[in-house]
């Protein structure tokens, strides 16, 4: 089991990017004409209707852990009740398949860790009522609705610069957006912090700065996040505070099909410490 540890760094890049960055990807969208939005609020009316049309897309994941990559690629449909993802992972040097369907998290285990983490099974679920499976369903059920994101961002996000660029050959509007800390208290509660962290990050850390770059049609393509002074004003391990994300998104409005693992080929599967 030496290399059990990777599990635990890329369920942990997972948490993040599902209530943290991923969650945020798509608070910001430009207007068709090509008009720079400088107010959140009206950023946030403007995306809606696009985004409560566009539901699904492909992703991929770039992502820092305590100095060790974690990417992943996938793709996800964000529609309340019926919202499903499918996500691989690397990390630590081992590949990792995530599922989310039915309001579950299911994790494929790789083959050498299943007799000690889910009974020899091929495919492992969070216990009902553990505290990580907790914070996974109310982040997936509150977070990955495209309305929940840009509602955010509408109470707490500030455009400060914003500019028409090319990314990877294409047009996007570029955003950058502060995020009061203070005002988002509430969301990051859904992460499983403590009061005492929650509080701790609030008076040490005003804002948290996102890049957004922005297609044609009004949905996003890129985010980049750098949460290193949030992990540490939340009291992290120093060998855990330095932490990146960059995310991509493309092909959006394709089908997405996820279905849930056999129930036979489950087991629950516990956290390493």
């Amino acid at each position: 089991m030496r290399k059990r540890p990777g599990l635990a760094v890329a369920t942990l890049a997972l948490v993040l990017t599902l209530t943290g960055c991923g969650a945020r990807a798509v608070s910001g969208t430009p207007s068709g004409d090509g008009h720079l939005f400088d107010n959140a609020q009206e950023l946030v009316r403007a995306a809606t209707g696009e985004t409560d049309q566009v539901k699904s897309a492909k992703f991929s994941m770039t992502m820092t852990v305590a100095g060790q990559p974690v990417t992943g690629q996938g793709e996800g449909r964000f529609d309340g009740d019926n919202t499903a993802m499918r996500m691989s992972m690397t990390a630590s040097g081992i590949d990792e398949e995530m599922l989310y369907v039915g309001k579950k998290i299911y994790l494929q285990v790789p083959e050498q860790y299943r007799d000690q983490l889910t009974s020899g099974k091929p495919w492992g679920q969070f216990p009902e009522n553990s505290n990580f499976s907790k914070v996974m369903g109310a982040a997936q059920a509150q977070q990955n609705d495209p309305k929940q994101m840009l509602q955010q961002i509408q109470e707490a996000g500030t455009i400060t610069r914003s500019a028409q660029e090319t990314l990877d050959g294409k047009p996007a509007t570029h955003y950058w957006i502060d995020v009061d800390v203070a005002k988002s208290v509430d969301k990051l509660a859904q992460s499983g912090l403590s009061q005492a962290q929650l509080q701790g990050m609030a008076s040490k850390v005003k804002t948290v700065p996102m890049q957004l770059w922005l297609n044609e049609d009004l949905l996003p393509v890129q985010i980049t996040e750098d949460m290193t002074e949030l992990m540490r004003a939340a009291g992290a391990p120093a060998s855990t505070q330095n932490m990146t994300l960059t995310m991509k998104y493309t092909d959006w409005g394709i089908p997405v099909d996820v279905q849930a693992p056999p129930a036979d080929e489950v087991g629950d599967i516990e956290l390493p410490n």
